[in-house]
């Protein structure tokens, strides 16, 4: 059974495994209380070793390169969006670089991953960029726990960021911004974003079913299936968009050419047509839990930020008018 043994004020977990060979586990404290709960945990793992339920391989250290690959794999086999495989691998890979590739994974401290956010601020990324990164740091260490690789979770505290409000299009924007479009299917594919507040990766997955456009909860950020209703005058438009569909960074690129003829400001981004979508959906319906659903957002508390805006400043920015005449650039397509 697994010991205690003292060495330099820490105290540290000794387990004998099978063929003579022993493992030291470092407890990172030399609280006898504390060392002792720790004990505990791996006395348990023990049990569960010789019961067979899990492998030898799951008592001896594991190093960090090894244990990132791991990672990686069990995430790209629970099906994570290759955006989000591309977010942890970009900060495990900075996260081996500034420690070491054979650190031990049980000795990894926050003082780690700070070490590997330091590295990463002096690339002057944005707060948003690193918060996303910090989330990704946290979601490798929390593993490493649920795995049992650690004994306690090791977590970093998000950035601060003052909350910003949604950049959505007004009606005077929208109006100013079709009016550069002069090619039916990028006019087409845009209307399609607006109305049905897809992600920019969304479209080329979506599939029409009558009165609706469906979402496969593998290809939704969520990971759960998502069901927009879409109007008639909209199917048109839909079809055109998804014949030969364009790739997400060209619709990215393209909105901000027509952005910047009709003279709109760089920080409204093709998102912004999905939050202009959201504002419109909350405006008409008065339902937060509706437009949650619309959005795909798991928790209404991402939803909510939309309703951080005046009722009567939306009313005025997006209150719908006479429907103007679209069926000369659908018939041109």
């Amino acid at each position: 059974m697994a010991t205690l043994v003292k060495k330099h004020s820490k105290y540290y977990i000794r387990v004998r495994l099978s063929g003579g060979k022993e493992k030291t586990i470092a407890t990172q404290t030399g609280n006898k209380r504390e060392a002792e709960r720790r004990l505990r945990l791996v006395q348990d793992k023990e049990i569960l070793l010789k019961a067979k339920l899990i492998t030898e391989a799951e008592m001896e250290d594991l190093e960090l390169q090894d244990a990132v690959n791991r990672f990686i794999k069990e995430r790209k086999v629970n099906g994570r969006r290759p955006a989000t495989i591309k977010s942890y691998q970009r900060v495990l890979d900075c996260l081996v670089e500034t420690n070491s590739p054979r650190l031990l994974v049980n000795s990894i401290t926050t003082k780690n991953i700070r070490k590997m956010l330091d590295h990463l601020h002096k690339e002057k990324l944005s707060d948003t960029t690193i918060n996303i990164y910090i989330r990704s740091g946290n979601a490798f260490t929390n593993w490493l726990f649920e795995e049992g690789y650690i004994l306690e979770k090791v977590k970093v505290a998000q950035v601060k960021i003052n909350e910003r409000l949604p950049k959505f299009l007004s009606l005077n924007e929208l109006d100013k911004f079709y009016q550069q479009v002069d090619n039916p299917k990028w006019y087409s594919t845009f209307k399609v974003f607006e109305r049905l507040g897809l992600r920019v990766s969304e479209l080329q997955h979506s599939i029409l079913e009558e009165d609706h456009i469906t979402i496969p909860a593998e290809h939704s950020k969520s990971r759960r299936l998502r069901m927009i209703p879409i109007t008639a005058d909209l199917i048109p438009h839909y079809v055109i968009a998804m014949d030969k569909p364009y790739k997400p960074n060209s619709i990215t690129h393209a909105f901000r050419d027509y952005a910047d003829d009709a003279e709109i400001s760089k920080d409204k981004s093709l998102h912004s047509l999905r939050h202009t979508f959201a504002l419109r959906s909350l405006v008409e319906t008065n339902n937060i839990m509706y437009v949650k659903d619309l959005l795909g957002h798991q928790d209404v508390k991402t939803t909510m930020i939309y309703t951080k805006f005046p009722p009567d400043f939306l009313v005025k920015m997006l209150k719908p008018k006479a429907k103007k005449a679209s069926s000369q650039i659908i018939a041109q397509a």
